[in-house]
């Protein structure tokens, strides 16, 4: 068996976007998870973690980047086993697909050792157990951008469709992490069963909008599809400040805003680095001032890359 280590880099992502709830997600710069994996001559996973963070679960039964190199494994039977220690340097319950993060990089990395490896579209159904194990629901919208980069479309769940979109040009995307846990499963649970016609009318214009916002660099019109009449009414209660920070952010020049993911995270649409700096700024100063929490701010253009390997080494 030649020897073979590789370490994958997966980025965050926003996912949602306002009004694309389940359906839309982007990857973009940064933050992201780091999975190192090597081959090894006993079967099965030997896994590990590195983390500061000690709510990272380090028992391969309940981490999800362990659960899915675990399913390729048993899966594609390669002759030998895997060595893998996960970096986790993303944030938990951040609303930037940490553990889809988790998730990619380690499918990724298990891919790369294989002596044939899938396309990466053939990951896919891979990186979604890993969501399924972090939150019961196996959505696509984080794991597709940070796995394939750019801007993705789930068409359809059953089977799964992911539909990338083709962008001419990115406005510039403000993320504000502020310090405060929101668990995706809370989120989801609390979000309404029903919805009636008139808002599910908006909220179809405002997707189909931001699609095309997306695919043409519109950002003014991305700006005004962000909006989200159905989950972020919902869930506004679970990041303090939230409608002050949104305010600030579109006083300060956001062509729109809304909640990353779940949250607690948030996101607003710039035209300019300039812009987003400023916009950046004051968000985090609103959370400050008015919530009481310390943030992290992130701006970036659109990840067309998404999982990327950092490094192979062979001997």
């Amino acid at each position: 068996m030649k020897a073979k280590t590789v370490t994958v880099f997966a980025p965050a992502t926003i996912s949602n976007l306002g009004s694309g709830f389940d359906v839309l997600g982007i990857a973009i710069d940064k933050p992201g998870d780091i999975v190192v994996a090597a081959r090894r001559r006993e079967p099965g996973l030997s896994f590990s973690v590195k983390s500061d963070k000690v709510e990272v679960p380090s028992d391969p039964a309940k981490n999800v980047s362990a659960h899915v190199a675990s399913m390729m494994l048993d899966e594609l039977k390669p002759p030998f086993g895997v060595e893998m220690v996960l970096h986790k340097l993303m944030p938990i319950g951040s609303g930037l697909g940490s553990s889809a993060a988790s998730s990619v990089a380690a499918v990724v990395a298990v891919n790369e050792l294989l002596s044939r490896p899938l396309k990466r579209r053939d990951l896919l159904r891979f990186a979604v157990e890993g969501e399924r194990k972090a939150s019961g629901t196996p959505h696509a919208d984080n794991v597709a951008p940070s796995l394939l980069g750019g801007a993705q479309l789930i068409r359809s769940y059953l089977p799964l469709d992911v539909v990338s979109i083709p962008i001419l040009k990115s406005p510039v995307w403000v993320v504000v992490h502020p310090h405060v846990i929101v668990r995706t499963e809370e989120a989801r649970s609390i979000l309404p069963y029903m919805v009636n016609l008139s808002a599910a009318v908006q909220q179809w214009g405002n997707v189909a909008g931001l699609t095309i916002g997306l695919a043409t660099g519109d950002a003014a019109l991305i700006g005004k599809c962000v909006e989200d009449v159905i989950a972020e009414p919902a869930r506004i209660h679970l990041v303090p400040g939230f409608v002050k920070v949104k305010d600030a952010a579109l006083k300060a020049g956001a062509v729109g805003c809304s909640l990353s993911g779940s949250g607690p995270s948030m996101f607003a649409v710039a035209t300019s680095f300039k812009a987003a700096r400023a916009i950046g700024r004051t968000m985090a100063r609103t959370f400050s001032r008015i919530a009481r929490v310390q943030s992290e701010v992130y701006i970036s253009r659109i990840n067309f890359k998404g999982a990327r390997i950092l490094s192979i080494r062979s001997r």
